[in-house]
């Protein structure tokens, strides 16, 4: 049976997506549920029989099996979280290890306090504009090793990676406690104690927000922290409260953490043996890349009260260009987010031949080519903007994707509701940027990139075009980087370059492993280049206000990772963030006037956004990852029948 189908078609059946109502806990969503995991060509008895077969296959309760994933991003080995290492893979491993944040985000889309945590809160608001949550947690959690867990493990997150000590530990940007009263004062080391944070009781904590901080489109949030063992991090120290706030006692120094945190073979970073989320870390092996995990018996359950029911779980790094068949060879059992034609069509196949299972949903983000917008020449909107029009899109997309996915014309991907409400609109208010090599002429011009080599009037013809800088020429050179074996790099490399050297600039390409690029993108490797291509997915929280700030904190940290300091876009995107929650309306009209001003701007060329398929071994059950609810998270609720 033909599985293969246009995205033309795929659209027409899966873009009529529900906004999922929110459910008997307190919480909030604006998040649409899809999960067109179904091809329409498939017949009523064969969804029978597959439905049959599911039920006939029951969770069990006692955990068993070994599951392989097999990831094209390496997993690196480092473990505490993602301000160390942000790579797509550690990102969600971070999920399996750390656990028990006081306010989750659900299946459905919601944020809703985590009732397995959090026993009773409280939220107020003060005279003088801030507001206080009062969180109680649960009696009965405890570490992976069965040391009880009280408030003093969810406080002590908050002072320690807020703290001066942390800061200093390879440059950690301590940045949780950013939004509480006192944070400023207690990271410049002004004061030990942190203001906004206090220890209530044994069990009990609060956080006072500043008033500049609110209000905030994701305000339930603000409540959200999770625990560190304090016994490991800082052995011999204590969490105090006072009148003037909560604070670390005994001696915490940076000398310390880098013992208990940084340590290559026993830190907390690398290898965190004391952890509560419903997998423990077992080990890493830095040659293969891969990382073993194994069930946490202790682990009380996700905000519904799931635990994982498969033993183990084996993450490896796989090459993009054999992954398929590593899974029809049985040595991964499980690729997710596949995207691209030839895997996605080649996945397919092992799915009508019975030999693989699949699940798809749209993406929650899009595929991009990213600018540093700091760097000379793409500090400039006409380059950023030229360098798009020197680019065939939607033949790209066509190529790459093999018809699973569709262009957009600014941050967005096809699964975000806003996107869903907004199609006649975008078609109707933005830049298509279709190829057209004279319009990027005419927009270099205008830059002042209208000189020869030699310094005379540029003509077509000449070549490379110069620009007068300081009285210097300066040759109109793009510096690019990318990744091995990846096929996106490999297309744009047969797409860009000839077709910029036409408009007059010259495209040189560096290929590096992703922790070289990563760096440079942070500003901390040797060389820092004007583009590089990456994709993204939405966080939850989707926060464009902090991705765009013109806070030189939000771009050393790494949120503002375009480095564009721009007063309109940093207005537009920061326009959505005190909307209520509830206000649907405003939100989207907000939403798409910053979409409108970002796609001027242009601090990415965004290339695609696709529908994901994950393929998976027969013998994985109850497979139901999707957009907004992460492999991560929906291996809790699979299991594997040997």
């Amino acid at each position: 049976m033909k599985k293969k189908r246009l995205f033309s078609l795929l659209l027409a059946g899966a873009l009529t997506i529900s906004l999922a109502a929110c459910g008997g806990q307190e919480g909030v969503t604006n998040n649409a549920s899809e999960n067109p995991s179904s091809s329409s060509e498939e017949t009523g008895a064969q969804a029978s029989a597959e439905t049959q077969a599911e039920e006939a296959s029951v969770k069990p309760e006692t955990p068993s099996g070994q599951l392989i994933f097999g990831f094209v991003t390496d997993l690196e080995g480092e473990f505490y979280d993602t301000a160390f290492n942000n790579t797509a893979t550690n990102y969600k491993t971070y999920d399996l290890i750390h656990g028990y944040e006081t306010v989750s985000y659900t299946k459905e889309g919601e944020f809703v306090y985590n009732p397995t945590v959090v026993k009773s809160h409280e939220e107020v608001e003060n005279e003088d504009g801030t507001k206080t949550y009062t969180i109680t947690i649960n009696d009965g959690l405890t570490w992976s090793d069965g040391t009880p867990i009280t408030a003093k493990d969810y406080v002590f997150q908050m002072l320690l990676e807020s703290s001066p000590e942390m800061n200093q530990v390879d440059g950690y940007p301590s940045l949780s406690g950013i939004y509480y009263v006192g944070y400023e004062e207690y990271l410049a080391g002004e004061t030990e104690y942190f203001q906004g944070v206090r220890l209530v009781d044994d069990m009990t904590y609060s956080l006072t927000v500043k008033a500049d901080e609110l209000p905030f489109h994701y305000d339930i949030t603000y409540a959200s922290s999770m625990p560190r063992p304090l016994f490991v991090i800082a052995p011999g120290c204590d969490v105090v409260d006072s009148e003037e706030g909560a604070y670390i006692s005994g001696d915490f120094t940076t000398e310390l953490l880098q013992e208990t945190i940084n340590n290559p073979d026993t830190g907390y970073r690398y290898n965190p043996q004391v952890t509560c989320g419903p997998y423990k870390f077992v080990s890493y092996d830095t040659a293969s890349r891969q990382g073993i995990f194994e069930v946490n018996p202790n682990f009380a359950g996700d905000y519904r009260g799931v635990k994982p029911a498969i033993q183990t779980l084996i993450i490896k790094t796989v090459n993009s260009q054999t992954q398929i068949n590593e899974l029809s060879a049985g040595t991964v059992d499980i690729l997710v987010q596949i995207s691209g034609g030839d895997d996605i069509n080649a996945g397919l196949d092992l799915v009508d031949a019975g030999s693989a299972g699949k699940n798809t949903y749209f993406r929650n983000g899009y595929g991009k080519i990213q600018f540093d917008c700091s760097q000379f020449p793409t500090d400039s909107v006409n380059v950023r903007q030229a360098i798009a029009y020197c680019l065939d899109r939607n033949e790209f997309a066509r190529q790459y994707s093999g018809g699973y996915a569709s262009i957009v014309h600014a941050a967005y991907g096809l699964a975000q509701w806003e996107y869903v409400e907004s199609q006649t609109w975008i078609d109707e208010n933005l830049n298509a940027y279709d190829k057209n090599i004279e319009k990027a002429k005419e927009l270099l011009a205008a830059d002042g990139w209208n000189k020869n080599a030699s310094g005379g009037d540029y003509q077509d013809g000449d070549g490379l075009r110069y620009k007068e800088v300081d009285g210097q020429l300066v040759p109109l050179v793009i510096e690019w980087a990318n990744t091995e074996n990846n096929p996106v790099s490999d297309l744009l490399n047969t797409m860009l370059p000839e077709a910029m050297e036409q408009a007059g600039m010259q495209l040189n390409a560096t290929t590096m492993d992703f922790p070289t690029l990563s760096a440079s993108i942070g500003h901390q490797g040797d060389t820092i280049y004007n583009m590089y291509n990456l994709a993204t997915g939405f966080a939850s929280a989707h926060s464009p206000w902090y991705y765009y700030s013109t806070d030189e904190r939000f771009m050393t940290n790494g949120y503002n990772s375009n480095w564009i300091v721009d007063e309109e876009l940093a207005e537009a995107s920061g326009a959505l963030k005190s909307i209520p929650y509830d206000d649907r309306e405003t939100w989207l009209s907000t939403w798409q006037n910053y979409i409108k001003v970002w796609n001027e701007k242009l601090p990415d060329i965004p290339l695609y956004s696709d529908e994901y398929h994950d393929f998976f071994n027969p013998k994985v059950k109850g497979w139901e990852a999707s957009s907004i609810w992460d492999w991560s998270r929906a291996v809790l609720d699979a299991w594997v029948e040997e």
